[in-house]
């Protein structure tokens, strides 16, 4: 092999490794007093479901049923969740990520007040094929907020995306008095 052959072929391996994430912009979430950054060229549509503002944000257009088919998130706000489910927003994220466990997920716990903020991480098979997902939690007892945060990607782009994954979760902003 020739050193321009090696090099070429080097060049080719690193490619990979040197793409850069897209670049970030701000998405303002007005209806939920909250913000984020998102990739740019990023699709988002805003639902309302009985109060529950729901936010699909995917690297593909949104499905006509209203999914993300590859790579995106989820975000959704529940206001109120003690008058829904009759629990505090801890109790019912908890809940909510107990499932996980069943897929292999380990649930890891922090708390800057006044968030509780439950993480969990876990692969299961779907239309795509197999999926890693990354759901986290963010309950305000104090007001009865539960910011729930689901990003999912096809197992063989996941290690790939978590720095761009990471930097997303790390934007998200919000008003403790929501």
């Amino acid at each position: 092999m020739t050193r321009l052959q090696a090099l070429a072929f080097f060049i080719f391996l690193a490619l990979p490794a040197m793409a850069a994430d897209p670049p970030l912009k701000e998405l303002p979430l007005t209806a939920v007093k909250a913000s984020m950054q998102i990739p740019e060229g990023w699709n988002v549509k805003e639902d309302n479901e009985e109060g529950v503002i729901v936010y699909q944000i995917s690297r593909e257009q949104v499905t006509e049923s209203g999914g993300i088919s590859s790579v995106g998130l989820t975000l959704s706000v529940t206001p109120d969740v003690p008058g829904r489910a009759q629990m505090s927003p801890s109790k019912y994220a908890a809940e909510l990520l107990a499932f996980s466990v069943e897929d292999g997920g380990v649930i890891t716990e922090s708390q800057s007040a006044p968030f509780h903020t439950l993480r969990t991480e876990y692969a299961v098979e779907g239309e795509a094929g197999h999926l890693r997902i990354v759901d986290v939690a963010i309950a305000n007892d104090a007001t009865g907020t539960l910011y729930f945060f689901a990003w999912q990607a096809p197992d063989i782009e996941a290690k790939a995306l978590s720095e761009l994954r990471e930097k997303v979760i790390a934007s998200l902003t919000f008003d403790p008095s929501l």
